[in-house]
């Protein structure tokens, strides 16, 4: 089981990367089709992380 630091490690990277994702969208010349390809981009990388930790807890629960 990783560590609670690796663990708030693991968290602080995904939401940078969101944040990452949005940052660079964010543009005057970004089309409300970019925003929304980013918007879409940043859930899909923060939901993956969230995935993960469901399924850890479900893991949590059968032992």
């Amino acid at each position: 089981m990783a560590s609670l630091k690796d663990q708030v490690d693991d968290l602080q990277s995904t939401v940078g990367e969101a944040r990452q994702i949005l940052e660079d969208a964010y543009t005057p010349e970004a089309t409300r089709a970019d925003l929304v390809t980013a918007v879409s981009e940043a859930i899909a990388a923060l939901s993956d992380e969230d995935e993960g930790d469901e399924d850890d807890d479900q893991d949590d629960d059968t032992d």
